[in-house]
């Protein structure tokens, strides 16, 4: 975690001193923003299965029947105040300098330097978990990693978090990306803090869903939960895009469908997917079978950002919702069939099944790491 913040703070800082190099073209700047930015983002990737793995096993060492609660908490309720902190700074710093976008480019990459540092000071001191110190591959060092025990064991599972993650993130990317361009189009005169402070709204909306997210997860369940906010977006895109040239008569109204869609998206699987990427899987694995189901998820975020565009273009922005509620229901489909509830689940006896799988066929690897065994 410590390489990862590093990369995200190296990154944001060079992205900080883009318009530096606005002297040598602007195609050059472009392609200097685009490896820097593309820094920070390894390094943000880096941060998702680590920190999500982390929070996860912490909690397990030492209040296990609040695991999801404040594993909600410390991941999704988190990552969802960047979207208002980064909005917010970058109107009132349009309020403060009369629309100087160039002042508000490098106050908002500033604060993503500031803030990924404060982080990597507390990772400095930071020790690996007890489950992760009593199991783990680091010390299998003539033997390899059993890969295709592995698959053979979870593929079912990867399946479910990894296809979850992939049609939350091309329904979530998309909307989120596109609603500053909705906002833009129905905000009369198009002026820029206006659409700022809409989409400031509109971001906090999202807010209560992970509030009550957190409250659903021990109450009804992960995959329930994970099914009602799926069961949001099939809902909420309907209503849209049945009424959308009504709705967006009223900007206000529009917005608060747009924030409710949002919002039950990040109550369901944006509150419970990260949690069960790490539940579903034992120590030694957990953080390489979430960076792959992540990492799908970022493919979906990608293939549905250029999927969402031509069909603005082609079919009118209505069907984007329409195409919302579809995927909410094929992410209600995963959730049932695909992903185990894991709300019960003791982490330490799923690594022992692990172990004790693994030597029933044949493996003769080392997995007790640091030989050091929970209490």
């Amino acid at each position: 975690m410590v390489f990862t913040s590093t990369l995200v703070v190296i990154g944001s800082l060079m992205a900080t001193l883009a318009l530096k190099v606005q002297h040598l073209g602007v195609e050059n700047m472009l392609w200097y923003l685009t490896v820097v930015r593309g820094v920070a983002g390894v390094g943000v990737g880096g941060e998702f299965p680590s920190g999500a793995t982390a929070a996860c096993e912490g909690m397990e060492d030492y209040n296990p029947a609040n695991r999801g609660p404040v594993f909600v908490m410390a991941t999704t309720f988190i990552t969802c105040w960047g979207g208002p902190v980064c909005i917010f700074v970058f109107l009132m710093t349009l309020i403060g300098s009369s629309n100087n976008l160039t002042t508000a480019y490098v106050s908002v990459n500033t604060i993503s330097v500031l803030l990924p540092l404060f982080v990597f000071l507390f990772r400095l001191r930071m020790e690996d978990s007890k489950l992760f110190q009593r199991s783990n591959f680091k010390s299998t060092k003539t033997v390899s990693i059993p890969l295709r025990l592995i698959l053979k064991r979870y593929w079912l599972r990867l399946a479910g978090t990894g296809g979850a993650f992939f049609i939350y993130d091309f329904v979530n990317f998309p909307n989120s990306i596109m609603s500053s361009t909705i906002i833009n189009s129905l905000v009369p005169g198009k002026a820029l803090q206006t659409v700022a402070l809409w989409q400031l709204i509109l971001s906090l909306m999202t807010l209560p869903g992970v509030f009550v997210g957190i409250f659903l997860v021990n109450r009804i369940g992960r995959r329930w939960t994970g099914i009602l906010g799926f069961g949001g977006y099939l809902l909420v895109g309907l209503v849209v895009g049945c009424s959308f040239a009504e709705i967006t008569q009223v900007i206000p109204a529009f917005v608060v469908m747009y924030g409710l869609m949002q919002s039950l998206g990040h109550m369901g699987p944006g509150a419970t997917l990260g949690l069960v990427s790490t539940e579903s899987y034992p120590t030694a694995i957990r953080g390489v079978c979430y960076a792959i189901s992540a990492a799908l998820g970022k493919a979906g975020a990608a293939v549905g950002t250029e999927v969402f565009t031509p069909i603005k273009e082609n079919l009118g922005q209505r069907w984007t919702f329409f195409f919302a509620a579809i995927f909410g229901a094929f992410g209600m489909a995963v959730y049932w069939f695909l992903i185990e509830d894991m709300t019960e689940a003791d982490l330490l006896a799923e690594d022992k099944a692990f172990e004790m799988y693994l030597r029933e066929n044949g493996w003769s690897g080392e997995m007790l790491g640091e030989a050091q065994e929970v209490a």
